[in-house]
């Protein structure tokens, strides 16, 4: 099932989905602590913002089951192209940036739940009230709307290794909001959702996530690298990459994996009514 798409302006990194598709296995590893704090039932209509290569969107589909409904909304048409081709017939998609979902949707709270895992630190700060306000405008009264992604102080040491070779090819310093959860809080109620409902939260989890040599560089030429190169001469973006690649053994941990210490801003609040 597919939506007629919205080629809206975005600001993101250029993204190749089969890359990244092939590079999520530190996000499914999580993928059930996130759930066990979602709520969402069967029949369920869900707006998943930022649906990515679509692997987490084809759960919650199965979860809602073929009397619900997934809407994957994402800026990349290829990563929309990897979510369709993994995609259940409860399914549909937008081809919008989480930043204009005033312009996607019809002004009407027509979802249970609205979703987002691991996309708003993509998105600047000055665009994060916009986002929440409209996540609440689009999810019904006593709906939710649960967020999960980079939260302050996420892979600083990786951040921070980056942020040194980028700056010798004139590039960016951490081009992601890291968000505390104070400012994530007056994000969400500025947006009139209440945070103090029932099993509601606002908060910031430490995670070790598991990586050898190998899948650090899968993760970093898939879904960090572009990040920076969007600052950086385009004729300059192999010489960028190989300079990171000189320099990944300097991300083991003390204890001598790759393993790398993320830290994510986790929330769930409720629409009141």
């Amino acid at each position: 099932m597919e939506r007629q798409s919205h080629d809206v302006e975005q600001n993101f990194p250029v993204w190749d989905g089969a890359s990244y598709a092939a590079n999520t296995a530190h996000h499914r590893a999580f993928d059930g602590a996130f759930l066990a704090d979602t709520p969402l039932r069967p029949g369920d209509r869900i707006l998943d913002l930022g649906c990515g290569s679509g692997d987490l969107t084809a759960k919650l589909a199965e979860l809602v089951g073929p009397e619900g409904e997934v809407v994957g909304v994402d800026a990349q048409p290829s990563m929309l192209q990897e979510a369709r081709a993994r995609s259940r017939s409860n399914q549909s998609f937008v081809l919008a940036p989480v930043q204009a979902l005033d312009g996607a949707f019809a002004p009407d709270a027509s979802f249970d739940l609205v979703i987002s895992r691991a996309v708003l630190h993509w998105v600047p700060a000055s665009a994060q009230p916009q986002v929440y306000r409209s996540a609440a405008r689009l999810v019904r009264p006593g709906g939710h709307v649960r967020v999960e992604c980079g939260g302050v102080g996420n892979v600083a040491g990786t951040v921070a290794l980056l942020d040194d070779v980028a700056a010798s090819f004139g590039g960016p310093a951490q081009p992601w909001t890291f968000a505390d959860p104070a400012q994530a809080l007056d994000w969400v109620e500025q947006a009139g959702l209440d945070v103090t409902a029932e099993g509601c939260f606002v908060r910031c989890v430490g995670q070790r996530r598991p990586f050898d040599r190998a899948s650090l560089l899968g993760w970093l030429h898939s879904q960090v690298l572009n990040a920076y190169e969007v600052g950086i001469a385009a004729d300059r973006h192999d010489a960028f990459r190989a300079a990171v690649d000189e320099r990944v053994d300097e991300l083991r941990r003390w204890d001598g994996t790759f393993d790398q210490t993320w830290v994510r801003l986790d929330l769930l609040a409720r629409r009141p009514g």
